[in-house]
Order: structure tokens, then C-alpha cells, then sequence
């Protein structure tokens, strides 16, 4: 079982053109690529019947291993996502790419979700939502990626998680209290490695930490790598897109056997009302 992560979306630079709703809905469709989450794109202007879809168009075909779904409604209603492509806008060519997956509905992991597959080269992509009534499906960040870098070891004792809820809170003189309510928790992630074997995990943390450049650019966490174009298991979907808290370094407790910084990835927001 080997965790890794993903720092490249191919989804960046896209217009809003690019992502089309089977309902023909339009509004706020640059918000699933805006690389923020603190707003969501909804498929609808009401809620829909089972079977919704959304086409990507990537403008050329391109090789994909995984994509991730953030800050989704997605774990209500009994709720199932497939995801299919094509080279010519699924006129004759239609590729399964990943079976019908349950979404996860067990906090934390109900908010984000990432679906792998084998590699697979298309310009169009598919996801079809099939859930139980009507619904109005909503997204805050898509993340289409091309390779999923393995870690050896996985975090060790000391690793663990955390989810905080911030609040903007205004009271009136009456005693009505007004207060920020997000979509989910804000997660962190404290990822602590032991390298016992010479310097092999010590060297792909450190590569993992320049990757981001010093934690400036966006991480996702794949906690299991699990290539298959079956559907995804419960541990297979879980992942956490944030940044990494910018300290990192090593020290040599003896030779040849190193200690490497504890990293804390942190969650980027949620949307945000009253």
C-alpha cells in the first residue's frame, strides 16, 4: 500500500468554455479550474434528475492517470460518478475510463474524492452523476493529472489529522448571532517519515518539498495509489488538496539513518456563507 501525490492540473489555463453541463447551464463554470475551492460551480439552476453529466474538453488529446472532485455534494443521495472519454466528442468513440464508484459518505473523506485509472490518452471527458431523486450537483475544483509520484514509505506513529471550522461571528444588540458556515471542515495533514534505509525516503521528501516549490504550489495527498479502471475502493478515493507548511529539512541521528521534519499539508478553503 504506498501513498504519493500529484501537483500538475491539466485543467489549468482552460476557459469556462471548455466544461459543458448536460442541463445547458453556464454560470460559474471558471470556478471548477480557478484553483481556489472557496466557491462552487453548480450543473444546474435546479435540481435534476439522476444521470447529470460534464463534458471536458482538454482542446487536444492528452494522457490522464487521475482526477480529483473537491468540495463536492456528491455523498448525499447514494451518489455514483463514471468517468468516460473520447478522441471525437463521443460521436463513435467511447472509452470506459472508470467504472460507476460509490462516493465515499464517511467524514472527512465525504468533501474530496479522487478517481485513478490507467493511463489513458483522449481529449474529451465524461463524468455522468447518478444518484437517488433529483439533485443539484455542485463542485468547487476539478484536478485532471497526468502521473501520480509514489512514496516508499507512508507516514509513520506521529502522522495524523486535524479538522478546524472557522468562524466570522457578528452579534447583534438583540443577541442574533451571524456566523460563517463552511462546506465541510478545513483538514490538515501531519505527515511524518522515518527513513531507515539510507537516504531513498529522506531524498523523495525532500523532492516532494521542492516540487511545490518550498510549499508554494498546491499538493494533492493520495493516501492509496489505486490504478484500476474498476471502481474505486473507500481508501482509494481519499486525498487532500492543500499546501505544505514551509519548514522541511533532515537531520542525521547516525549513520546512515536519518530523521526527515514532520510536513503539515494543509486543505485550501471551503465555500464560505451565512
Amino acid at each position: 500500500m504506498s501513498s504519493g501525490y500529484a501537483i500538475t492540473n491539466a485543467l489549468t489555463g482552460l476557459a469556462a468554455t471548455a466544461f459543458t453541463w448536460s442541463s445547458g447551464y453556464t454560470t460559474d463554470r471558471a470556478k471548477l479550474n480557478d484553483g481556489l475551492q472557496d466557491e462552487v460551480a453548480a450543473g444546474s439552476s435546479s435540481a435534476q434528475a439522476s444521470g447529470q453529466t460534464l463534458k471536458v474538453d482538454l482542446g487536444a488529446a492528452t494522457a490522464l492517470v487521475g482526477v480529483a472532485i473537491l468540495n463536492h455534494n456528491l455523498a448525499s443521495g447514494s451518489c455514483t460518478v463514471q468517468i468516460d472519454a473520447s478522441s471525437d466528442d463521443f460521436a463513435a468513440d467511447t472509452t470506459a475510463v472508470k467504472a460507476a464508484t460509490t462516493i465515499n459518505t464517511s467524514a472527512p473523506y465525504d468533501k474530496d474524492t479522487v478517481l485513478q485509472f490507467p493511463s489513458v490518452t483522449k481529449r474529451y471527458w465524461r463524468f455522468t452523476f447518478v444518484h437517488t431523486g433529483t439533485k443539484t450537483v455542485r463542485l468547487g475544483e476539478l484536478l485532471f493529472f497526468a502521473s501520480i509520484t509514489t512514496l516508499t514509505r507512508q507516514s509513520v506513529y506521529g502522522a495524523g489529522e486535524e479538522e478546524r471550522f472557522p468562524q466570522n461571528r457578528v452579534a447583534s444588540d438583540t443577541g442574533h448571532v451571524r456566523a460563517t458556515v463552511l462546506a465541510g471542515a478545513i483538514r490538515s495533514k501531519s505527515l511524518d517519515f522515518r527513513d531507515l534505509r539510507l537516504t531513498t525516503e529522506r531524498d523523495e521528501v525532500m523532492a516532494m518539498w521542492r516540487a511545490t516549490q518550498g510549499g508554494a504550489k498546491t499538493l494533492l495527498f493520495i493516501d492509496l495509489i489505486e490504478s484500476q479502471a474498476t471502481a474505486a475502493s473507500s481508501a482509494g478515493q481519499q486525498c487532500l488538496w492543500g499546501k505544505l507548511e514551509p519548514v522541511q529539512g533532515w537531520t542525521e541521528d547516525d549513520y546512515q539513518v536519518f530523521t526527515t521534519t514532520a510536513l503539515r499539508l494543509t486543505g485550501l478553503g471551503r465555500e464560505a456563507g451565512t
